[in-house]
């Protein structure tokens, strides 16, 4: 029997060498390659068993052409696909505030140019500058009774909504509607007169000639549509005194106790305007005043209570019975801070305030009203609003 050389060399240097994946014998001897019997070349087995692991390598993948596969490939994918589902979301929330806006009455005729021509300075009004600040928002709400043509009536409620974003306060004024002050085209008055001579603009205008704040913002608001709005939430349920309870059962048929009752919206908005009760919030003006602050305040806690799609629904039926003009880029602030807002702390003050005023003087053709120092007024509402004392109070900016 011969001798086999299974892939072995006979001479010195014999070794394998791996071309492409196959094993091939060399030889420096007689040059034959290691054949057994019958052709058998133990190589062969090596060739379908060997796995070439070059074509799975990134080398392998650039000779044929190809990019080898990147890294973060999935990461890059899954940011990809949060970014579009945040614009998306974006694109929608935009949507859905157009929609909303589109719903507000835009029609009071409030501008630059209708507040101008009312500005003026009232000899009782101290002569500081008209005063303002970046970081203080003061809208002016309105509670009118509006004719039955659709004319305007009077401004029962004229309550400030202050929001200061530095010091993250809400603040509430109400200016007492009975107040006697300068009108600009009309002279000396009650302040809900404004209302009826000139509407939103004149009631605005004359607010900041006499007390000296900025008030160029507003949101106007027909009684018989805020009982509407109440409705839609479900009504709210109001601490009463029983002065409150006395007034509202003799006039309204109900048999409320002291303490907290839950009110209709008709029964709110009677509420809200109960004079003849002497209480916590004080009697005629004074206490109808604070009764305002306190529903509008009832109401803002409800509505943070109530789930996106309630409050939703309510503010779409709302809208087209507020009035403001507040625009779009206005309010789509006050909604990107009004999550912020809702958590402010929130104080409030009439004006005039307590000892600064006389209510029983009595003019005639008018009858009686609020004679006020409005000098001392103007101090007390700079500091309430913007934390300024009487001694700096004239350096307006």
């Amino acid at each position: 029997m011969g001798n086999r050389s299974y892939g072995r060399s006979s001479g010195n240097g014999a070794g394998r060498s791996a071309r492409g994946g196959r094993y091939v014998s060399s030889s420096s001897g007689n040059g034959r390659s290691g054949a057994g019997r019958n052709g058998y070349n133990p190589d062969d087995i090596d060739r379908y068993n060997y796995v070439d692991r070059d074509i799975y390598s990134s080398a392998a993948a650039e000779r044929r052409g190809g990019r080898p596969p990147r890294k973060g490939g999935c990461a890059k994918k899954f940011f990809g696909m949060l970014l579009a589902a945040a614009l998306i979301l974006t694109g929608a929330g935009l949507v859905y505030f157009h929609v909303m806006a589109s719903r507000l009455n835009r029609s009071g005729g409030v501008d630059s140019g209708t507040l101008a021509k009312y500005v003026q300075q009232p000899a009782a009004a101290p002569s500081w500058d008209v005063k303002s600040d970046g970081d203080v928002m003061n809208i002016l709400l309105l509670g009118v009774d509006e004719n039955e043509d659709g004319s305007d009536g009077r401004s029962d409620s004229n309550i400030l909504v202050s929001i200061d974003r530095k010091t993250k306060k809400l603040h509430l004024v109400s200016f007492l509607r009975d107040s006697y002050l300068e009108i600009p085209t009309v002279g000396k008055s009650k302040l809900n007169t404004a209302y009826a001579r000139g509407g939103v603009a004149l009631t605005m205008q004359t607010l900041e000639n006499n007390y000296r704040v900025n008030i160029d913002k507003y949101v106007s608001v027909d009684f018989d549509n805020f009982a509407a709005v109440i409705d839609k939430m479900g009504g709210l349920d109001v601490p009463m005194s029983a002065a409150a309870c006395v007034q509202e059962n003799a006039n309204m048929g109900t048999h409320l106790k002291p303490g907290v009752n839950h009110l209709s919206g008709k029964l709110c908005l009677y509420y809200a305007r109960i004079r003849k009760a002497s209480d916590d919030f004080g009697h005629d003006d004074y206490g109808r005043a604070g009764r305002q602050r306190q529903v509008i305040q009832l109401m803002v806690q409800k509505m943070k209570s109530m789930n996106p799609l309630e409050s939703s629904k309510v503010m779409y039926d709302y809208l087209p019975y507020v009035k403001t003009n507040l625009s779009d880029s206005e309010l789509l602030y006050l909604a990107s801070i009004g999550a912020a807002v809702s958590g402010y702390p929130a104080s409030s003050q009439q004006i005039p305030a307590p000892g600064t005023f006389n209510d029983q003087y009595k003019v005639r053709g008018i009858g009686y009203v609020i004679k006020l120092d409005l000098e001392k007024n103007c101090a007390i509402l700079r500091s309430f609003l913007y934390g300024e004392s009487t001694a700096s109070a004239g350096a307006g900016e």
